[in-house]
């Protein structure tokens, strides 16, 4: 190591970050290493840049194939687009060539930007920590130095923004580097691009980098990989494929395909396919399928709102998923109620819809269709108006099984009960229903307007699911979507046994856990109702004569009597 004059100093006291003034004794050594390293990007990073290893800690990166091929363009090329499979340490060349430039070129204005802060901020960390583990020697001094940006004594500087219509307005880059912007959304990505790309072109040498894995097609992304693809556009476009990285073989790939839930998930993670958007739920084959299966149901009730394709059975297992509206017209209330007896021959045996009730009536309502199929675990969306749903049936109905499923996003974990409908949990829901309805096919449907909506249920360019535009409705998917979320690998085995898995590692066979007390109602006895065809009228209503007027005491006394007999009231 290079000897140090008695008057050098370090920035804060931290010997890992020295001072602009710091001076040393150069050594030959000293010398070719800097000159090389300023040279060589890919020398330079195996030879000085260090990363922490989930297994073995503070170390060496040793640069993959694909990586040096990808640092050479970003080297070589002034606007790279790189399309990434996930976990390929796209986000660490990013950091080795941010950090290449600032140490070996002067006057440079590195910006790295995120969809969210926190994604700035930790990708900013990996660079502080490879800074701080360079030799002094090696780097310029500091001289400013926080969480979010450093500036060094060649007048280079690393920052971080967030997506944000003003992200480097009016602010000279030299270089713009993009993380995952695929997943960012269109009516933000626009207005920054608008924002900064006319600061990037406006100059000759400034450079963008745009990494992402897919996320549909029509985005930003998108466009620019394609055409880069295709040559028609000034990007360079590099594919990182899965299989890339050492280790990963077929077996892996089917042990992800497992773990993921589906081929299309890994697919769009892993294989680098852009999954249309505006793709249906399901294709125009299986919705041809799906609608032979159709039934009338074998009881109707509340006006049409509860049909029932079978009566209760106490020795099955039933599952049910609810998705609550404000109840003013529009979105539905949707109770959806599975048979999961037979997890090869799922079965809808019951569908409550209605647009007009209200969130309080709502409660009641779950409440008793709940005790109808045994007091099973239920799924019901607690976002927006669905809390008081949620809340009302445990504390004033004193209902217990009731699922809490909700994610851990940064350091917050969204702890209560219900289902919290955040991106992460909508995504994991959808992967998993596609898994029962689409991939294996064992769930039989009988309601239409449930089909016609899973027909109209298509991805959206942020790779969410929803209603298609020109059709309002997903309220019968999305209370599907959770209803069959309880067979999810994390949620089932909390309140069933599991007996067998299938090859995909899912549940095969399942009984009754030892956390529900299963209690049944007579639902024909709730609604006084026969069927479909229910002939059903009003028994009379009987009243008291108390003589108000005798028969002389006017005129239309006895054809007023003969006229409410007629109408069904009993003289006593």
């Amino acid at each position: 190591m290079p000897r140090l004059k008695k008057d050098d100093k370090f920035y804060l006291g931290n010997t890992n970050l020295p001072n602009p003034n710091m001076e040393y004794e150069w050594t030959p050594d000293m010398v070719k290493s800097l000159k090389k390293a300023r040279k060589n990007i890919l020398h330079f990073a195996e030879n000085f840049f260090h990363i922490v290893n989930l297994d073995r800690g503070r170390m060496l990166i040793n640069l993959y194939a694909y990586q040096k091929r990808v640092l050479r363009s970003l080297r070589d090329h002034r606007f790279v687009a790189c399309l990434a499979s996930r976990q390929t340490g796209k986000t660490t060349m990013m950091t080795i060539y941010a950090l290449w430039i600032a140490c070996f070129e002067d006057d440079q204005r590195i910006l790295i930007v995120a969809n969210k802060e926190q994604t700035a901020i930790s990708i900013f960390s990996r660079v502080r920590l490879a800074y701080e583990n360079l030799p002094n020697y090696l780097k310029p001094g500091v001289v400013e130095y926080g969480k979010t940006s450093m500036k060094l004594a060649n007048g280079s500087s690393i920052g971080i923004s967030t997506t944000s219509s003003d992200a480097g307005r009016g602010e000279s880059v030299n270089v713009l580097i993009l993380d995952e912007l695929a997943f960012i959304p269109n009516n933000l990505v626009e207005q920054f691009w608008s924002s900064v790309y006319p600061i990037i072109s406006a100059s000759t040498k400034s450079k963008i980098f745009v990494a992402s894995t897919p996320n549909g097609s029509g985005n930003l992304f998108h466009t620019l990989y394609t055409e880069a693809e295709k040559g028609t556009n000034n990007w360079k476009s590099e594919k990182i494929l899965w299989h890339e990285v050492p280790g990963r073989d077929e077996q892996w790939k089917h042990d992800t395909i497992k773990s993921i839930g589906s081929e299309e998930a890994f697919a769009q993670e892993f294989d680098c396919m852009f999954l249309d958007t505006g793709d249906s739920f399901i294709d125009e084959i299986f919705f041809e399928k799906l609608l032979a299966k159709v039934t009338e149901p074998t009881y109707v009730f509340d006006d049409g709102c509860y049909k029932v394709w079978e009566e209760p059975d106490k020795d099955h297992l039933y599952t049910i998923g609810v998705d609550v509206a404000e109840g003013v017209g529009q979105n539905f209330s949707v109770i959806q109620v599975l048979d999961i007896t037979e997890l090869q021959d799922i079965k809808q045996v019951a569908e409550y819809a209605s647009n007009e009730i209200n969130p309080f009536e709502f409660t009641t309502k779950v409440r008793d269709i709940c005790y109808h199929w045994g007091a099973p675990p239920v799924l019901i969306e607690r976002n927006n108006c669905g809390s008081q749903v949620v809340d009302n049936l445990y504390h004033q109905y004193n209902y217990r099984s009731i699922v809490n499923w909700s994610p851990k996003v940064g350091q917050v974990k969204y702890d209560r009960l219900g289902v919290y409908a955040h991106t992460n949990t909508k995504y994991k829901g959808v992967t998993n229903m596609r898994y029962w309805i689409n991939d294996i096919k064992c769930v039989d449907i009988r309601s239409k307007p449930a089909v016609v909506e899973l027909k109209n249920f298509v991805r959206y360019p942020n790779g969410s699911w929803a209603a298609q535009p020109g059709f309002d409705y997903d309220d019968r998917v999305m209370a599907m979507v959770w209803a069959l979320l309880i067979l999810e690998n994390s949620v089932i085995q909390k309140y069933y046994n599991v007996l067998e898995i299938d090859n995909n590692q899912r549940p095969a066979k399942i009984e009754l856990g030892p956390y529900i007390d299963q209690k049944f109602s007579n639902f024909l006895q709730d609604y006084k109702m026969q069927n479909i065809d229910d002939t059903w009228k009003p028994p009379p209503v009987y009243f008291e004569d108390i003589n108000i007027l005798s028969s002389d005491e006017g005129p239309n006394y006895n054809t007023d009597m003969e006229e409410l007999q007629a109408q069904g009231y009993v003289r006593v």
